[in-house]
């Protein structure tokens, strides 16, 4: 995450593999993003939905 203006980088996912593409719901609710994490070690991508809950 980044604000507009370029400062408050977060970092949202902390696995050490490809962690990508992220998208959020038209509500805000969801976050959606493509991984090559439990992949077995194959190139496979899968697609990961989390529950987005602000603090």
């Amino acid at each position: 995450m980044i604000n507009l203006d370029g400062t408050g980088l977060t970092r949202i996912t902390h696995d050490g593999t490809f962690d990508a593409f992220p998208v959020f719901s038209n509500d805000g609710k969801y976050l959606v993003f493509s991984s090559n994490r439990n992949n077995g070690g194959t190139r496979d991508t899968n697609l990961f939905v989390a529950e987005w809950i602000r603090n």
